[in-house]
C-alpha cells in the first residue's frame, strides 16, 4: 500500500558508521558496480540508518551488474541487527551506477517493489554514483512503486540516540531470557498457519473476555495473541513441559464462539476453556 502524507518519510539518516561503510565498499569495487543492505528504523517519520551491510565475499560485482552473496547477506545482517537494545529492521538497500545513470533499472523495480512490499512503510532505496564526484540518491519507495526522493543527512548526532543503544550483560537476566524464550517459541507456532494480521471484528471482540480473563487466571501457559479479521489466532507454550499448541476462535454458524486446534476439529468455547488451560497435555 502506499504510504499516507502522515506517515511519508521527510528524509534520510545515516549514522557515520553506516555511511563510511557505504564508501568503503564502493571504494573496494571501483570502477565495478556493488551494493548491501540497509539496517536501522523507519523512526519519527525519517530512515534512520545505523548499519549498511557489504553484498559478501562471494559477490558477483561487474561494470554494469552485480549480485549479492545472499546466504553472507543474511547472516551478517541478522548478526549486526542483535547488537543493538532495539533489533535492526531491513529498511533498504543501496548499490552504486556506472556514470551518471542515476534511475532505476527494470531489474531495480522489481527488487524495490518486492522489499516495499514486505513493510507498511515502504522502504529505502539508494543510488551512488562517482560522476565524477560521489553522490548518494535517496527514495522513498512504496508498495505500489512510487519513487519519491529524500533529502539526506549524516551523522550520529542526527538520529534518535535510543536507537544506538546496544545489548549488554543485563540482556541476560533469567527474566528476560525466559521471556525471550517464549516470544520466539510463540513466533514460530504463528508461522504455522500464517493468516493475515487484520483488527479484529466488533463481535469476535465482545466475546472474549471469558477467554482473556481465564488465561490471565491460569499458570499454566504462556500464551500469544494475534487478530486476523474474523479469527483471533491464539498460541499457547506449557511454561514447564513440551507443550506446544495453536488454536483459531471463530464464531460458528449458530452464533456461538467455538475454537479450533491446529490438525483437530472444532470446540465449543467451554469444551476449549477446559480442555486447554486445565487438562490437555498432549506436545505438538
Amino acid at each position: 500500500m502506499t504510504n499516507t502524507s502522515a506517515l511519508a518519510p521527510v528524509e534520510v539518516l545515516f549514522s557515520r558508521r553506516a555511511h563510511a561503510a557505504i564508501c568503503a565498499e564502493t571504494l573496494e569495487h571501483h570502477p565495478n558496480e556493488t551494493g548491501g543492505i540497509l539496517l536501522g528504523h523507519f523512526h519519527q517519520n525519517r530512515w534512520q540508518v545505523l548499519e549498511a551491510i557489504d553484498p559478501g565475499p562471494a559477490a558477483r560485482c561487474t561494470a554494469l551488474t552485480f549480485e549479492y552473496d545472499l546466504a553472507y547477506v543474511n547472516h551478517l545482517a541478522a548478526k549486526q541487527a542483535r547488537l543493538y537494545c532495539r533489533p535492526l529492521q531491513l529498511i533498504g538497500l543501496w548499490h552504486r551506477h556506472p556514470g551518471s545513470f542515476d534511475r532505476f533499472s527494470a531489474e531495480d523495480d522489481t527488487t524495490n517493489r518486492r522489499f516495499a512490499q514486505q513493510s507498511p512503510d515502504g522502504a529505502l532505496s539508494c543510488l551512488i554514483n562517482l560522476d565524477p564526484n560521489f553522490r548518494i540518491s535517496a527514495y522513498h519507495v512504496s508498495a505500489d512503486l512510487t519513487y519519491r526522493q529524500l533529502p539526506w543527512w549524516r551523522g550520529n548526532e542526527l538520529l534518535d540516540s535510543e536507537l544506538f543503544a546496544l545489548n549488554d550483560g543485563s540482556a541476560l537476566d533469567p527474566q528476560l531470557l525466559a521471556e525471550r524464550v517464549l516470544a520466539l517459541d510463540l513466533q514460530r507456532l504463528f508461522e504455522r498457519n500464517p493468516r493475515p494480521a487484520a483488527a479484529l471484528q466488533a463481535p469476535l471482540l465482545a466475546a472474549l473476555d471469558p477467554v482473556l480473563n481465564q488465561l490471565e487466571q491460569q499458570q499454566r501457559w504462556g500464551y500469544g495473541l494475534r487478530a486476523c479479521g474474523s479469527y483471533l489466532q491464539l498460541a499457547l507454550v506449557e511454561h514447564q513441559g513440551p507443550g506446544r499448541q495453536l488454536w483459531e476462535l471463530q464464531f460458528a454458524a449458530d452464533g456461538s464462539l467455538a475454537a479450533r486446534r491446529q490438525g483437530f476439529g472444532w470446540l465449543r468455547r467451554d469444551q476449549f476453556l477446559v480442555g486447554v488451560l486445565e487438562g490437555c497435555s498432549h506436545a505438538e
